[in-house]
C-alpha cells in the first residue's frame, strides 16, 4: 500500500527495471551451493550461511558478465579468518589470480596477484568480537579492475592488475580458515555497465546514458515524473524514465532495529516487532509512517539483530541450549522432577523458564571448546605398515620400539571407559566372566559388568599409534564362519599389535586369551588396553539387529526371583567437563548451578554447571558417545556371496551392461607388478584392457581365469591385454598359484584394495573389459563353466563396436543348465585364513 517514508532515512534510490540487473540475491540457504573441506561444515540459519570449521569452502557460479557489482555482508562472532574471490571458475588455479578479500591480521584487505603484478589495499578493521564487514565491489575483469566501496557510497579502494590475456568466470568463492568463524548473511550480484557511482557525499542523479549530475535534490514532481535538482548552473528538471540511480546527501543516523525480516522476493526491513496476528507479522521501522504487514507464509526468515553493547556470544554463567531445529541462549533455572522435568529452559531476556519434555535429545554448550590437535607421536614413529599372521596384526617400524614396562602394572591408575561415554579412573584388581573388579576414588562400586564397559586403558600414557584405515577394516571384519561364536574383545600391546579373541580372566600378573579354541597368556604389563566388541549385531544375516540389546549379566548375589527396585525417576544427563571425563546419571534437582542425582552405578551424583563445558540430554548421550575413539571399534560383518541371475531372465545382466560404471571412464589403475615394474592404465590408450579382480583364496577366481587367460590369447593380435589385479596378498603366494595353474600372467598388486573399491569390487571375481578409448564397455561378476563363450561374446562386441541385442531376445538353452557359481567376497569384506586377524 502507499506508504509514507521520512527523506533524511533514504540514502540512495536505484531504478528496478523489473531486475533484469539483478543476477542473484541471497544467499538463500545451501541449495544450489557447493561445499568442500570437513562434511556438514556449513550451517544455514535464517537463510545465512555460517561456519566455524577450519577448511570449510563454500563455491557457487552465478555466470556474472566481466562487468558486475558484487555486494556482500558477512559477519563473525568471534575471529575472521576468511578469504573471499570474486571472478572464479571451475579451475582451482582462477582462486590464485583473483580478486580477493582477505584477513591479514588485523586487517580486511583486497588483493589481487598474477605471476608478474600485485596490487593490496586495506578496507577496515577486522578485530575479533562480534563485527561485520558490508562492502559493494565493482568487478571489471577485462580491465582487471576493482572498485571497492562502503555499504554507506563512499569511495575505499581501487585495485588495477590488468593481464595480457584476461579471462572471464562468473563464480564466487569463500573460504573459512582454521580458527575463525564466519556469516554470508547478505550476497546481491548484478550488472554493471562501467559507469562509475556518483559521490555519496552529496546529491547527485545518473541517467541510463552514464552521465551524472550532481547537485541538491530538491524534490519529485509527481505530475510531471520529473526530478528537480539545484546544481551551480541552477535549477534542472530530470524525467524519472531516464534516471537510474539517484543518491541523496546527508549523514543518516541509523536508528536500531531489534528485527529484520526478510521477504521471499530479497526485500530486507528491520524494525520493531509489533504484533503477530491474522496469518501477518507487523514490524514499525523508523523512518516509515505506517506499520508494515507482512503475510507470514511470504516471509524467508525473521531475525533478532543484536543490539549494541550486547554480546552475541554466551556470556558469563550463560548457556546455548542446542536441539534439533532449534538454539537458545539463556540458563537452566531452578526446578525439582515431578510431572516435569527438571531441568527448565530461561531463555536470554526471557521472564519465565520452561521445562524441557521428558524425551528430547539436545546439549547445552557453556564453553566452546576448540578441537584437540592431532595427536603427535614422537617416541614411536608412525608405522610404515601392517603384517598379519597366526591371528595377529603386527605393526612394522623401522626402529625398535622399547616402550616402558612397569613392574607391577596393577598399581597403574588406569581409565575404564563406559559405553555411555563415562570415564572412571582407579585401579583393576581383576577381570572374571562376569565383569571387571575396580577400586576408584569416583565411586564406591567395587564391580562393572561386561555389558557396560566399553574399552579399559591399562596404560592410559602408552603412546599412539596409527593404524591405516583398510588394516583396521580388516581388523574389524568378522568372516561368516565365525557368525555363531564372534570374538569379544581386541587387546592392544604396548607397541601396537593387535590381538583378536575373547578375554576369558585377568589378575595383576596377566591375562587369559582364548584364541581360536586354543588359550594364551599374556603379561599383564605388555598391555596397552583392552576394546570391547559387544555383540549388537544380528550376526546371521550380517545386518544389524535393531531389536537387539546388551546381553546385561545379573549380579552374582543377585537371586533370580528377586524383586527389582524401582526404577530412578529423572532425567538423564551427561556432563562433559575440560578434561572430558563425563559422567552421566539420572537428575531430580537442580539449585542454582548444582545439579543433583543419582547414578544406578555410582550412587549420589552432585555437579557444579559453572565446571563444565557442556551438558547433554536424553538421547544426545549416545549420539556424542558414539563418536569417541573407543566406540568407533566395532565388528563388520562379511557380506554374503553375490548370486548370479539366471541366464536368460530378460534384466540384461548376462551382458556385461549392468554396472553403472560401463559407458564412462575407467577409474585410475596405477599398481606395481608382481614381476617388477609397474601398470598405468593411462599409458594404454588404443589397447583394449582385461582387468581380472582375483585372489588365491577365491575358487570362482581360480576356475575362470585359465578360461579368460586362453579367451585373451585369441585376440592378442588385435591389442587385447589381460592383467590380473590381486587383492591384498604377497608376491610368493601368487606367483606359486600361477605356477600351479601354469598360467604365464601379467599381475598387478592391489595391496590396500584401493583399485578394487574404485571398481565396485565388492564380490569376486569380476572382470572388466575396457575400451580403446579408457571406457568401461563391459563388467561382470563371477563365473562358470561356459564364461569363456561369454567373455569372446563381449569382446567380439567391443572390438567391432557393434551393440548386443536386448537381454530380452536372449533365449536361454534347456538342454544347457547353468552351473555358474556364487562370486566369493574379497578379503575387505570376508577374513580368510590367509588374511584374517584372530577368531
Amino acid at each position: 500500500g502507499k506508504l509514507h517514508v521520512d527523506r533524511s532515512v533514504i540514502r540512495r534510490m536505484i531504478r528496478w527495471n523489473g531486475g533484469d540487473d539483478l543476477l542473484f540475491f541471497g544467499p538463500n540457504g545451501l541449495q544450489g551451493w557447493q561445499t568442500e573441506g570437513p562434511a556438514n561444515a556449513w550451517q544455514q540459519e535464517s537463510g545465512h550461511l555460517s561456519t566455524n570449521v577450519g577448511g570449510a569452502i563454500l563455491r557457487r557460479d552465478f555466470a556474472a558478465p566481466a562487468k558486475a557489482c558484487f555486494e556482500f555482508e558477512i559477519s563473525w562472532q568471534k575471529r575472521p579468518e576468511f578469504a573471499l574471490a570474486l571472478g572464479v571458475g571451475a579451475d582451482p588455479k582462477s582462486f590464485q589470480t583473483a580478486f580477493r578479500f582477505e584477513v591479514w591480521q588485523s586487517d580486511l584487505v583486497a588483493i589481487r596477484e598474477t605471476a608478474d603484478k600485485a596490487d593490496v589495499a586495506a578496507l577496515q578493521l577486522a578485530e575479533p568480537a562480534p563485527n561485520r564487514a558490508h562492502l559493494l565491489a565493482y568487478l571489471d575483469q577485462e580491465a582487471g579492475r576493482m572498485l571497492i566501496y562502503s555499504s554507506h557510497g563512499k569511495k575505499i579502494a581501487t585495485l588495477n592488475v590488468p593481464q595480457d590475456k584476461p579471462q572471464t568466470y562468473g563464480g564466487l568463492q569463500l573460504i573459512n580458515n582454521a580458527g575463525g568463524d564466519i556469516r554470508l548473511e547478505k550476497l546481491r550480484i548484478s550488472r554493471w555497465n562501467g559507469e562509475l557511482p556518483g559521490n555519496a557525499q552529496k546529491s547527485n542523479l545518473q541517467t541510463a546514458d552514464g552521465i551524472i549530475t550532481a547537485g541538491e535534490l530538491k524534490s519529485f514532481d509527481g505530475e510531471t515524473q520529473e526530478f528537480i535538482l539545484q546544481t551551480d548552473d541552477g535549477e534542472k528538471r530530470l524525467p524519472l524514465k531516464q534516471v537510474r540511480d539517484a543518491i541523496l546527501s546527508g549523514n543518516i543516523e541509523t536508528q536500531p532495529r531489534p528485527f529484520r525480516a526478510v521477504h521471499l522476493t530479497g526485500a530486507r526491513v528491520g524494525g520493531q516487532l509489533q504484533k503477530v496476528e491474522a496469518g501477518k507479522l507487523w514490524l514499525q521501522c523508523p523512518g516509515i509512517q505506517e506499520p508494515l504487514a507482512f503475510p507470514i507464509d511470504s516471509l524467508q526468515s525473521l531475525a533478532g539483530l543484536n543490539p549494541a553493547g550486547v554480546p552475541s556470544g554466551l556470556t558469563r554463567g550463560e548457556g546455548r541450549l542446542e536441539t534439533a531445529g532449534a538454539m537458545l541462549h539463556g540458563n537452566l533455572s531452578d526446578a525439582t522432577e515431578g510431572e516435569t522435568s527438571c531441568l527448565h529452559w530461561k531463555p536470554r531476556h526471557s521472564t519465565v523458564g520452561t521445562p524441557l519434555a521428558k524425551n528430547v535429545s539436545a546439549k547445552v554448550v557453556y564453553r566452546d571448546v576448540p578441537p584437540k590437535p592431532a595427536a603427535q607421536n614422537q617416541a614411536y614413529p608412525a608405522p610404515p605398515g601392517l603384517r598379519v599372521r597366526r591371528g595377529v596384526v603386527t605393526i612394522r617400524s623401522p626402529v625398535q620400539l622399547t616402550p616402558p614396562h612397569p613392574a607391577n602394572s596393577s598399581n597403574t591408575t588406569a581409565m575404564v571407559h563406559l559405553r555411555s561415554g563415562d570415564t572412571l579412573p582407579g585401579q583393576i584388581t581383576s577381570m572374571d566372566e562376569e565383569g571387571i573388579h575396580f577400586t576408584s576414588s569416583t565411586t564406591t562400586t567395587k564391580f562393572i559388568p561386561h555389558a557396560q564397559i566399553q574399552a579399559v586403558e591399562l596404560m592410559p600414557n602408552a603412546p599412539p599409534i596409527a593404524i591405516p584405515r583398510t588394516k583396521k577394516d580388516r581388523l574389524l571384519t568378522l568372516p561368516r564362519m565365525d557368525r555363531n561364536d564372534p570374538p569379544t574383545h581386541l587387546i592392544r600391546s604396548v607397541t601396537g599389535d593387535y590381538l583378536r579373541g575373547r578375554l576369558l580372566s585377568m589378575d595383576k600378573d596377566s591375562l587369559t586369551i582364548e584364541v581360536r579354541l586354543d588359550q594364551r597368556t599374556v603379561k599383564r604389563n605388555t598391555v596397552a588396553r583392552i576394546i570391547w566388541l559387544h555383540p549388537e549385531l544380528n550376526l546371521k544375516d550380517g545386518q544389524p539387529d535393531e531389536d537387539a540389546k546388551p546381553d546385561v549379566k545379573p549380579e552374582p548375589d543377585k537371586k533370580p526371583d528377586a524383586v527389582a527396585p524401582p526404577a530412578i525417576v529423572g532425567t538423564r544427563v551427561q556432563t562433559i567437563p575440560s578434561d572430558s571425563n563425563r559422567l552421566t546419571f539420572v537428575a531430580d534437582k537442580l539449585t542454582g548451578t548444582v545439579l543433583s542425582g543419582r547414578s544406578e552405578l555410582l550412587g549420589e551424583c552432585k555437579v557444579d554447571l559453572k565446571q563444565i563445558d557442556q551438558l547433554l540430554i536424553g538421547p544426545a548421550i549416545e549420539a556424542g558417545a558414539a563418536n569417541l575413539a573407543f566406540h568407533g571399534w566395532k565388528l563388520i560383518p562379511a557380506l554374503d556371496p553375490l548370486e548370479p541371475p539366471e541366464p536368460g531372465s530378460g534384466d540384461g545382466s548376462q551382458d556385461g551392461r549392468e554396472s553403472p560404471l560401463v559407458g564412462k571412464p575407467a577409474p585410475a589403475v596405477t599398481l606395481d607388478l608382481v614381476d617388477g615394474g609397474k601398470f598405468n592404465l593411462a599409458d594404454q590408450k588404443g589397447n583394449i584392457i582385461i582387468l581380472d579382480f582375483w585372489a588365491s583364496w577365491c575358487g570362482p577366481c581360480l576356475q575362470v581365469m585359465p578360461q579368460i587367460h586362453e579367451v585373451a590369447g585369441e585376440f592378442a593380435d588385435q591389442k587385447v591385454q589381460l592383467v590380473g589385479v590381486n587383492l591384498q596378498e604377497t608376491p610368493d603366494r601368487i606367483k606359486g598359484v600361477l605356477e600351479r595353474l601354469k598360467l604365464e600372467l601379467k599381475v598387478a598388486l592391489d595391496s590396500d584394495g584401493l583399485v578394487a573399491e574404485r571398481y565396485g569390487a565388492t564380490a569376486i571375481p569380476q572382470t572388466v573389459i575396457i575400451d580403446r578409448d579408457g571406457k568401461v564397455a563391459r563388467l561382470f561378476v563371477g563365473g562358470g563353466a561356459r564364461f569363456d563363450e561369454q567373455l569372446r561374446t563381449a569382446l567380439k562386441q567391443v572390438i567391432s563396436g557393434e551393440e548386443p541385442p536386448a537381454a530380452a531376445d536372449a533365449t536361454p538353452d534347456p538342454a544347457k543348465p547353468d552351473t555358474t557359481p556364487p562370486a566369493t567376497t574379497p578379503p575387505a569384506a570376508a577374513a580368510q585364513p590367509e588374511t584374517k586377524p584372530a577368531a
